[in-house]
């Protein structure tokens, strides 16, 4: 019985690299398109090859947009608002693969020190882990949108996402909530 598992996992294997062979046949033409994805945080090879085949060559030009984009691929915010009150909603539905590449490159992204995961961090803070997934997903197709329409390769540009308001705020929170109990406060940094 175990040499019968065995030979149906060397069949399974052979396939599996047969399939992947066909694959790369076919998106060798495409190539170019496919860099620019791979170049994106979080995204290897194959995750870039997924969300290809999902989106095509040409998503400037079937998304004028990035929040039409957004929307079709299901990683758009729920809107759920009446009477100027905002309630609890999910995402769209949308395309369950492309959805689930790019939460999955969110993931990756989660521990990483570049500015996606960065946002990742600072929405995981204020709304936990799987709403930051979404967000972050979200970003990355805006991303894809940006690079596909401008057919440039992502670069990580240096800009200050609030690593030092992170720290300011919540003091800022305790020293007003002091002084409303009728306290004066005074800081000073410890040296």
């Amino acid at each position: 019985m175990i040499r019968d598992h065995w030979d149906h996992l060397v069949y399974l294997e052979k396939r599996i690299t047969e399939l992947e062979a066909r694959i790369e046949a076919k998106a060798e033409p495409y190539l170019e398109v496919i860099e620019q994805i791979d170049s994106i945080p979080g995204i290897e090879r194959t995750s870039a090859v997924t969300i290809f085949a999902e989106v095509g060559p040409h998503v400037a030009e079937m998304f004028p947009s990035d929040a039409q984009f957004a929307s079709w691929a299901g990683v758009c915010p729920g809107n759920n608002e009446s009477a100027g009150k905002r309630r609890k909603s999910k995402t769209m539905q949308g395309n369950k693969h492309l959805k689930g590449a790019l939460c999955q490159a969110a993931w990756a992204n989660s521990r990483s020190s570049n500015r996606i995961g960065q946002f990742f961090r600072r929405i995981r803070k204020r709304r936990g882990d799987k709403k930051a997934n979404v967000a972050t997903a979200h970003l990355l197709i805006r991303i894809l949108h940006a690079l596909m329409r401008e057919k440039r390769l992502y670069q990580e540009i240096d800009v200050s996402l609030g690593d030092e308001t992170s720290k300011k705020n919540p003091l800022d929170r305790y020293v007003q909530y002091i002084q409303q109990l009728g306290y004066s406060v005074q800081l000073n940094p410890i040296q």
